[in-house]
């Protein structure tokens, strides 16, 4: 039983990770700059307001923060060290993307398939038996941004007795690096889990939750001249997280105007 638990862990986590399928020859011009090996934000002076609108209803999931964990507390004095990734479903032929960034070559699509994934770093920690905090990191070396964020987290009920959990999160995330864009995120969401012991070391906890985000997007560039742009808007979310004594697995899909899958690996102390 142990072992199958495994294996479906791991396989979900793999399937997770899977990027789409290579892309066919896309009907869209890019941007070129060779500045950098991979693709980078730069705003082309094509960009219209309405695109920017888009961009940053979009983006704001995109950089959404997912710490991919149930609605029980770490507990006071516990820490968790993760590796995230997540893709988002996207249309990067649409105005919203391909006049936002700059490619390296004329080939050089912003992602196979249909989701653009980003990878990340996330440490959490139980600041009391009911409060945890998180930070979280990704930069993409090749090219020019990169995202920085927090996420505070808070049980409203947890019975350790039924395994049932609710937890509220707050959350933000900043996008760093580009001279042309500034854009925050901020979010609220809403967890319910229930976790299942499998064996002495092994508890699998599904759950669901809903959320509510913010996004703003503020231009710098020469090129163009847009307003300012709020993007509002909720999602769902379905997951799954098992702690296998101290690895942490989990697994969620969200639903929104643009739809991610998730995954996490990590390690609990």
């Amino acid at each position: 039983m142990n072992r199958n638990l495994l294996r479906v862990a791991a396989a979900a986590a793999i399937v997770a990770a899977q990027p789409g399928a290579g892309s066919a020859q896309k009907n869209v011009t890019l941007h070129i700059n060779t500045r950098w090996d991979e693709c980078a934000i730069q705003l082309d002076p094509a960009l219209t307001q309405d695109a920017w609108r888009r961009f940053t209803e979009e983006a704001g999931l995109v950089a959404y923060l997912r710490p991919l964990t149930d609605a029980r507390p770490l507990g006071r004095g516990h820490f968790e060290m993760s590796l995230l990734s997540w893709g988002t479903a996207l249309d990067d032929t649409a105005p919203a993307w391909n006049d936002t960034f700059v490619h390296p070559h004329e080939t050089h699509w912003l992602f196979d398939g249909n989701r653009l994934s980003f990878p990340g770093v996330q440490v959490r920690a139980g600041v009391t038996d009911r409060i945890d905090v998180g930070a979280y990191f990704t930069k993409n070396t090749a090219s020019n941004y990169g995202f920085w964020g927090g996420q505070l987290q808070y049980a409203i009920l947890y019975d350790e007795t039924s395994g049932w959990a609710l937890a509220g999160r707050m959350s933000a995330v900043s996008l760093f690096g580009p001279e042309d864009v500034d854009l925050a995120v901020y979010g609220l969401d809403f967890v319910a889990s229930r976790s299942f012991p499998v064996a002495s070391w092994v508890t699998l906890s599904p759950y669901v939750g809903v959320s509510s985000y913010a996004s703003r997007s503020h231009e710098k560039s020469p090129v163009v001249q847009l307003e300012d742009e709020w993007g509002t808007g909720s999602q769902a979310m379905l997951g799954a997280e098992a702690r296998i004594s101290r690895a942490r697995l989990a697994v969620e899909l969200s639903t929104a105007r643009v739809n991610t899958r998730s995954f996490k690996v990590g390690v609990a102390f």
